[in-house]
């Protein structure tokens, strides 16, 4: 996603808060002017920096925080998703994705 910031970002802010980490990963920046009509016949020019973005959310010693800082560009798309224990669930996955994987083979 895209996001639009009125001052320039550091490109990943890790903050750490009760075993949770959140993680703020901007990349690819670019600089642009906004112009808005203000009260009156007037114009307001403001300076922007956008960014590709993400947010992860997510315990702190289950997310590689190391490999986001090394390299944020890998985690643009990444989503923190709970790894579930449970071998039924596990297996259901697993089918999941080889019907996926046949449809595609399906379709091709």
């Amino acid at each position: 996603m895209k996001a639009k910031f009125s001052q320039q970002q550091p490109p990943v802010k890790i903050i750490q808060r009760d075993g949770t980490a959140y993680v703020y990963i901007c990349q690819n920046e670019t600089q642009g002017t906004d112009t808005y009509s203000d009260m009156g016949d007037g114009q307001t020019t403001e300076n922007y920096y956008e960014y590709d973005y993400n947010e992860i959310v997510g315990p702190t010693d289950k997310l590689p925080l190391d490999d986001i800082q090394a390299n944020p560009e890998n985690y643009l798309d990444y989503e923190y998703a709970e790894k579930s224990d449970d071998p039924g669930e596990k297996a259901l996955e697993e089918i999941e994705k080889l019907k996926s994987a046949i449809e595609r083979g399906l379709t091709v």
